[in-house]
């Protein structure tokens, strides 16, 4: 059974206070785990480089290992670091984000070649939430972007049940950021491929329409 410390933003900006968001960095940097609030619902965090952590996440959600999860990153520049932005990621990234959209891109050599990446790509996020981005610039590494719910359960606001439903491998201590005002869509975050001959492709449409990203690529 998990071990939850609750956790709120600490100012009116939506930011935790300073050695909150340290803490919390602190448990993703050593291998921990963390649940994050977005604009699309929670999300189940480890650190995405420590693949030791993302298969706590696997485990807990009990989610098929063939089907690797997107990473979230907190700024344009980190991104850059862990994946390959073309001109048109860089567009749709800056266009769109933070907030409700996944770019599919080359991974670079610094993310593992399994669990967060798939056949050399990788789906990167930003999520529009302050204490979020907050902790994952603390922490330095993207974290794993998946939603806190076992694999195929509807995504719900998290509490002590919805944690219940997970299965913790260990009896471990996880901070969760709570906000449930900041979640504003109920639909996923809209799925782009940017890799490939056929050219940016729409594979999930969520708040951000096919239409909006067309027009931002002048297509």
């Amino acid at each position: 059974m998990v071990n939850a410390r609750w956790l709120a933003p600490g100012s009116a900006s939506g930011l935790l206070r300073l050695a909150d968001a340290e803490d919390v960095a602190a448990v993703l940097a050593g291998g921990g785990l963390a649940v994050l609030p977005t604009e699309t619902g929670y999300m189940l965090a480890a650190a995405a480089t420590i693949e030791s952590a993302v298969l706590q996440v696997f485990r807990a959600k009990r989610r098929d290992l063939a089907h690797p999860m997107h990473i979230a990153c907190a700024s344009l520049e980190m991104a850059a670091h862990f994946a390959v932005l073309t001109p048109d990621a860089r567009k749709v990234i800056g266009a769109f984000t933070p907030g409700p959209l996944t770019v599919v891109v080359e991974q670079s050599s610094e993310l593992p070649d399994r669990l967060v990446t798939h056949e050399g790509t990788v789906g990167i996020r930003v999520p529009d939430h302050p204490a979020t981005l907050q902790v994952i610039a603390a922490a330095g590494v993207p974290v794993t972007a998946t939603s806190l719910n076992p694999s195929g359960a509807e995504s719900r606001p998290v509490d002590a049940d919805v944690l219940a439903e997970l299965d913790w491998s260990t009896d471990q201590e996880v901070p969760v950021v709570v906000d449930h005002g900041a979640i504003r869509h109920t639909l996923a975050s809209t799925l782009v491929a940017l890799t490939g001959p056929d050219g940016p492709r729409v594979l999930r449409e969520g708040p951000v329409s096919a239409a909006q990203v067309r027009e931002i690529l002048g297509r």
